[in-house]
């Protein structure tokens, strides 16, 4: 069975690992009321990883009319008709009220890391910080471009503004920025060890690994390795949150310093940027 989301009223950026069913035969939405864009792309990927073990897979849409719309807007719907999935989402919200600057899709379809990028810059210039800007965009094209490069698959990416005149959504989501790039590669330690530059005991001390500054599974790159080092940099130092999951680890690097967790194992890589909009 693949691991998937089931039985969740809400699939956020702190909740989405509690709510995954290693055993899971459906992903069941059946009882979601919120949904942020960690939790969709984290939805999206465990989709993806599960066709692989069960073609006829089935996802159970929400109940609650104005969840499936917003996860219309979110570009839920579209995803499930790419792959192929039979559950229908109704009509999807004003993008002005839903919060969505760049709905869920493929980076390659988007163009990739610098496409992506500069799509985010225009959709959100209106909206934030322009040092968070910055790091905002100077982070995507890395992270796209790591997973385009090391998991040998797409990845998705979703970016949302969540403020508060937004009703229904958690207090900690209150005037922030997210931004997620999730893939159904072969992992941070497969990558090391795939170039032999490194051989990490585990999940958790290849995204420790990938962290440090000039380290890479590159080899032959002396100039690489600098960029998950200074985007975690940048989001520290505006107040933000970046965390990095890959296969059964997570690290939460934040400025209280870094976090480790054992999860549910996925297939691939998810990282996740959470900035204030305007740093106090």
């Amino acid at each position: 069975m693949p691991t998937l989301p089931r039985n969740a009223r809400a699939l956020t950026i702190s909740t989405f690992d509690s709510h995954l069913d290693p055993r899971a035969a459906s992903c069941a939405l059946s009882d979601l009321v919120f949904i942020d864009a960690y939790g969709l792309v984290g939805t999206a990927c465990a989709l993806r990883a599960g066709l692989t073990v069960s073609p006829d897979l089935q996802v159970l849409p929400p109940s609650n009319q104005a969840t499936g719309a917003h996860l219309t807007t979110m570009g839920f719907g579209r995803f499930l008709e790419e792959h192929d999935f039979s559950a229908d989402l109704p009509a999807g919200l004003p993008a002005d009220v839903s919060g969505v600057v760049v709905p869920l899709q493929s980076a390659r379809v988007a163009g990739g890391d610098q496409a992506l990028s500069h799509l985010l810059w225009e959709q959100l210039r209106a909206h934030v910080d322009p040092q968070v800007l910055q790091a905002v965009a100077e982070g995507v094209w890395e992270v796209v471009a790591n997973a385009l490069e090391h998991s040998g698959s797409d990845a998705q990416a979703m970016a949302q503004v969540y403020t508060r005149a937004n009703r229904g959504q958690p207090p900690d989501h209150d005037d922030r920025v997210q931004v997620v790039i999730g893939d159904v590669g072969r992992g941070i330690r497969a990558s090391f060890q795939a170039t032999g530059v490194r051989d990490p005991v585990d999940e958790l001390e290849a995204i420790h690994l990938a962290l440090e500054y000039l380290v890479t599974s590159v080899p032959d790159d002396p100039g690489r390795g600098q960029g998950l080092f200074t985007t975690a940099e940048q989001v520290v130092g505006l107040q933000g949150r970046m965390i990095i999951r890959s296969g059964d680890a997570l690290v939460t690097i934040d400025q209280a310093g870094r976090a480790n967790r054992k999860v549910a194992p996925i297939t691939g890589v998810i990282v996740a940027l959470s900035l204030p909009l305007y740093p106090g």
